[in-house]
């Protein structure tokens, strides 16, 4: 026997008290959330008094519920410089989605009737002042019309006015350097023109007539002809193989050709030197 015979019940006691889990508070850790609860009847607002709230023109003001006043604290760091940056979450009750898919199937009604076309949420107001706007404008153009060409004019005063005190400050001798390149620029021109007048450019085929273009035609067939004859010598003249590609048997064979060739101008020389020398003799 053990000296303490408490000992068996102590252990499991101990073990117990440390095996358990630590109970939770029944204190709510949480902040506050916005009221759920449905609008009271009759709840028709114009418009959402909440200044962290941006409603789209085609969303009803009665999806969100009642605010107690514009700066009411939606929820825990919610808002556009916060982090969480939804804050018309805490803005809704529990029929706001029954109220969008509402509004969205409206929509989408609209625009099928439309033929696919975005429906115009707010009517287009008629401008009263049309006429008097085209007035003005007209003016404003006028006005800067006229703007423009002064400066324009400013513009090749200025350099009238520096060319001609460039003139003014130059001697004669350079003065008549200057008129001789005038001259023969001016003569240039004059030449090109009268050759680009005096070269026959070629008449359009719907402005000529009925002798130009036979004869125009009978030139084209001539030059297709040619072309013709042309491509058919070339194919068949045989082309001689390379010296490199050719086989033994047809290294000798040309070979021999070549210097029955060679014997033969050799000997059409010498006969022509005592063709020659047979001439002078008879004389």
């Amino acid at each position: 026997m053990s000296k303490n015979p408490l000992r068996l019940f102590i252990k499991p006691v101990i073990l117990r008290r440390l095996s358990d889990k630590p109970k939770l508070s029944n204190k709510p850790s949480n902040t506050p959330r916005p009221p759920k609860d449905p609008p009271d009847e009759g709840y028709q607002p114009t418009s959402v008094d909440h200044n962290g709230i941006d409603v789209p023109p085609f969303v009803r003001p009665s999806s969100f519920r009642q605010f107690s006043g514009p700066d009411e604290k939606l929820g825990p760091g919610a808002g556009k410089a916060l982090p969480y940056k939804n804050p018309t979450y805490f803005g809704y009750h529990r029929f706001s989605f029954m109220e969008l898919t509402v509004t969205a199937v409206e929509l989408r009604d609209e625009r099928r009737l439309d033929g696919g076309l975005q429906a115009s949420i707010e009517a287009d107001e008629e401008s009263e002042c049309g006429e008097a706007q085209l007035e003005t404008m007209k003016k404003l153009e006028s006005e800067c019309d006229a703007i423009l060409s002064n400066q324009a004019k400013k513009i090749q005063k200025a350099k009238s006015s520096a060319e001609e005190k460039c003139l003014q400050e130059m001697s004669e001798e350079e003065l008549k350097e200057w008129c001789k390149k005038k001259e023969e620029d001016i003569k240039k021109k004059e030449q090109e023109k009268k050759e680009a007048k005096s070269s026959p450019k070629e008449k359009k085929i719907q402005d000529m007539s009925e002798e130009e273009l036979k004869a125009w035609c009978q030139k084209k067939e001539e030059d297709i002809k040619k072309k013709e004859q042309e491509k058919k010598e070339a194919k068949s003249s045989p082309k001689e193989k390379k010296v490199q590609d050719m086989s033994e048997d047809e290294l000798k064979a040309w070979c021999q050709k070549k210097e029955e060739d060679i014997k033969k101008k050799e000997q059409q020389k010498k006969e022509e030197g005592k063709c020659e020398g047979d001439d002078n003799k008879k004389d």
